[in-house]
């Protein structure tokens, strides 16, 4: 497993390389231009080998799809990777999506009644805008953490809010070309509607000299260390 230096978990294994979602700050693009791990970003290929790195005895919180999406995975590729985790419930896996989190658990379900209990992964929408938001809100989606990397604009969660139990905010980070830089105000807004509500905030490490003083990484629920 490749120890990573994403905040709000432990490491990353990526048994699928590539993403149709053509994000234009997409970090996943941007390594996979440096390193050449696959020919085509937006033709995304499944190294189901990589799923022996479960088998590490160490606990560890583990990011499944940082270089994909896993609402676009394929059956198959879905299957494998889920009948793994199941095999190594010493994780506890991660993965993100853009798509919808309720198609993503109908699909997930026929696991659920096969081994009588939830897959071993927490699910997290990813939005960057107030229309992912709205969206959101609008197709009921319920999700156990929502990832708002980067925070492109200030964006009116009074909505959405209530439909996570934890909220991961970052700014965007490389030096893309029109790269936004968040004012603290978009944060405070957020952090305050979700103190509200009782939910948890992780601001990502990219906040750190925006936010000053008001940084803050409540524990996570995946965290399980002392």
């Amino acid at each position: 497993m490749k120890k990573t230096k994403i905040d709000w978990c432990d490491c990353t294994v990526n048994p699928v390389v590539g993403c149709k979602n053509s994000c234009k700050y997409c970090y996943g693009e941007r390594i996979n231009t440096r390193f050449h791990i696959i020919k085509d970003w937006k033709c995304p290929q499944f190294f189901p080998e990589r799923l022996k790195e479960f088998e590490s005895k160490t606990p560890k919180s583990v990011f499944i799809d940082s270089m994909s999406d896993i609402g676009t995975w394929s059956d198959e590729w879905l299957d494998a990777v889920v009948e793994a985790m199941y095999k190594n419930q010493q994780h506890w896996y991660l993965a993100l999506t853009k798509t919808s989190i309720r198609v993503l658990m109908d699909r997930l379900w026929k696991y659920t009644l096969k081994y009588g209990k939830a897959a071993p992964l927490y699910i997290g929408k990813s939005i960057t805008t107030q229309e992912q938001a709205d969206v959101l809100f609008k197709n009921g989606d319920i999700t156990d953490f929502l990832s708002i990397e980067p925070i492109l604009e200030p964006i009116d969660m009074t909505e959405a809010i209530c439909t996570t139990a934890t909220v991961i905010i970052g700014a965007e980070t490389g030096n893309r070309k029109g790269k936004v830089i968040p004012q603290k105000a978009w944060v405070d807004d957020i952090v305050r509607l979700a103190d509200k509500h009782g939910i948890k905030v992780f601001m990502k490490g990219s906040l750190r000299g925006i936010m000053g003083e008001s940084f803050r990484q409540d524990k996570l629920a995946w965290d399980k260390r002392a």
